[in-house]
């Protein structure tokens, strides 16, 4: 058993409590954040402890309620998050998170609840004793580590907590949100983007001036850095709908297939202008609709700006984009800059700039003689 999984064994009422100690862990020189997992399904219980231990948890694993109240009662610090399982031998997940909540000890700490039979009460009732989100079986372990790194970093309030894309990228965190039964709002650092779900749906999104799900679809795209996700109702009109299945089904696939063409394609900084010459003799063979693409590279937009300005998809108009050049007919900015420089002096001005217009100097009024 790796060094960060630990069994806390069962006892009866006759023994005293045995909770070995778990030292912390390090790696990188950095301690490991403990997760107590609290279910009776042994090889449920062990696939998701192996997940939380390779993403950089520790995991502390119980099968019944009474055991997991033990472990949060012994001495040493308290684990970051519990995750406990509905069905459990000797009460229930409900149970377990509202007499957490009741212990001034442990009232802080984040729970989430698993259940293998989703009934119409549930939700309300996780709600009700204060669960931070409930997820049905079967779950992707993916989701379920997501949500403890959300859940285990920096709380900034009661329910918001705040993470960064290198640490949960935002494909992965909105999928995991979506797996659950919460509502809140992701917010990008710096007022850059939102979007709000509600009860596994997006509903609405806001990025660079946009709204609506080209919004959020972007946002997913070329959002980067920090983040905060703030737990809580989303009361207002939504702009769209979109539930986990369509997201994972078609946005994510689609995101995929972005970043694969972004890691051999043209850098998304560069500047390319239109080679109008090599246009000409390229037109005849290129779709009609590909001027949709043309027209945005202007010599001054970057390639990111180019793909957030277009209409089309992020990866069909990455396509175009690097089949253009390719063909000759996008060229780095300062490839047609240095070329009018050579055919007309330093003082040639910019492909795209207009032409001034110079006033002659004016001339002196021509005395009649008398």
């Amino acid at each position: 058993m790796p060094a960060a999984l630990t069994q806390l064994p069962e006892r009866n009422a006759s023994t005293a409590p045995v909770v070995p100690e778990v030292g912390a862990r390090r790696r990188g020189g950095r301690s490991r954040a403990r997760v107590l997992l609290v279910d009776s399904d042994a090889v449920a219980q062990a696939a998701l402890a192996a997940a939380l231990v390779e993403a950089g948890f520790e995991a502390l694993m119980v099968g019944g309620a009474q055991a997991a109240l033990e472990a949060l009662a012994s001495e040493g610090p308290l684990p970051r998050l519990v995750i406990a399982e509905v069905e459990l031998p000797d009460g229930d997940g409900f149970g377990l998170c509202g007499q957490i909540r009741a212990d001034a000890r442990t009232a802080h700490l984040p729970v989430l609840l698993l259940s293998r039979h989703e009934e119409d009460f549930h939700r309300d009732l996780a709600g009700g004793v204060g669960a931070d989100d409930y997820l049905t079986r079967p779950v992707d372990v993916e989701d379920v580590v997501s949500l403890a790194r959300l859940k285990s970093g920096h709380a900034t309030g009661s329910a918001t907590f705040e993470s960064h894309t290198a640490r949960v990228p935002l494909p992965r965190m909105t999928r995991a949100l979506l797996s659950g039964v919460r509502s809140g709002r992701l917010v990008l650092a710096e007022g850059e983007g939102w979007f709000s779900f509600r009860h596994g749906l997006v509903v609405d999104a806001m990025f660079h001036g946009e709204r609506g799900s080209l919004a959020f679809r972007r946002m997913l795209g070329f959002a980067s850095g920090a983040y905060a996700v703030a737990l809580g109702p989303e009361l207002h009109k939504g702009s769209f709908s979109m539930d986990r299945a369509h997201l994972c089904e078609t946005v994510l696939p689609a995101l995929e297939r972005f970043d694969a063409l972004r890691a051999r394609g043209l850098p998304l900084a560069s500047r390319l202008t239109v080679d109008f010459a090599r246009l000409s003799e390229e037109l005849p063979a290129l779709p009609e609709d590909v001027g949709e693409v043309v027209r945005l590279f202007d010599g001054r937009r970057t390639v990111r700006a180019v793909l957030l300005e277009c209409r089309y998809p992020e990866a069909v108009a990455y396509e175009a984009s690097t089949r253009l050049f390719a063909l000759g007919v996008l060229v780095p900015a300062c490839f047609i800059e240095e070329r009018e420089r050579a055919r007309g002096g330093a003082g040639v001005l910019g492909f795209f700039e207009p032409t001034p217009c110079v006033e002659p100097p004016p001339v002196a009024p021509r005395e009649e003689p008398d």
